[in-house]
């Protein structure tokens, strides 16, 4: 695999900040992103379901379906990238994508192991957001998350997203069906967030 470059795919970003950016992956994505999943897989698999198909979620097929379903009608699927490197640092998935009177979407995520603990995760949640509300003209997004899983939590609610419910017995990780909190934003919350923010 070659060294990352500084400017290495910041001319695909469609959001940045000071530490990240998010851009669709490329094909040529898919030995970096296969790799770092599977360097990850200690830290990821607890959080994560395994697909009914059967699918290795920490081998090349996994790469396929990100690719495959970059940007549909009901998902888009992007990269959080490091602004120093350009490395692949981990994803944010926009799914469920519903228009009409609701205007709504799910948030999932993941960040690759060696890049926790550098605020990489808020800015990427943060910039899709932004995404979602202003370049896709969405009205709310929500994320289920594992009570245990406080780190994720912490994110959700730095980004000023918040807690509505309880789902029990929501969705089967692992093979056991585990109940989730369920967060949400609002663009209008997002836009008191931002104006009290500048």
């Amino acid at each position: 695999m070659k060294p990352p470059t500084k400017t290495r795919h910041i001319r695909y970003a469609i959001e940045s900040d000071s530490r990240v950016f998010l851009r669709y992956p490329v094909p040529g994505d898919r030995e970096e992103f296969v790799q770092l999943r599977r360097q990850s897989r200690e830290t990821l698999e607890r959080w994560e379901p395994i697909p009914p198909s059967g699918l290795d979620i920490f081998g090349d097929e996994m790469f396929d379906r990100e690719f495959g379903s970059r940007k549909t009608e009901s998902e888009h699927r992007w990269l959080i990238c490091t602004r120093s490197t350009g490395e692949i640092a981990g994803r944010i998935c926009l799914s469920a994508i519903e228009r009409g009177v609701l205007q709504s979407g799910r948030f999932g995520y993941w960040l690759g192991t060696r890049f926790v603990g550098n605020g990489y995760m808020q800015s990427g949640i943060a910039l899709g957001l932004r995404h979602s509300f202003e370049a896709l003209g969405l009205h709310r997004v929500s994320a289920n998350v594992m009570p245990s899983n406080e780190r994720s939590i912490a994110t959700l609610r730095g980004c000023g997203f918040a807690k509505e419910g309880y789902s029990e017995k929501y969705l089967k990780i692992q093979g056991r069906w585990e109940d989730h909190e369920r967060y949400a934003m609002t663009v209008e919350r997002w836009r008191e967030i931002n104006a009290g923010a500048q």
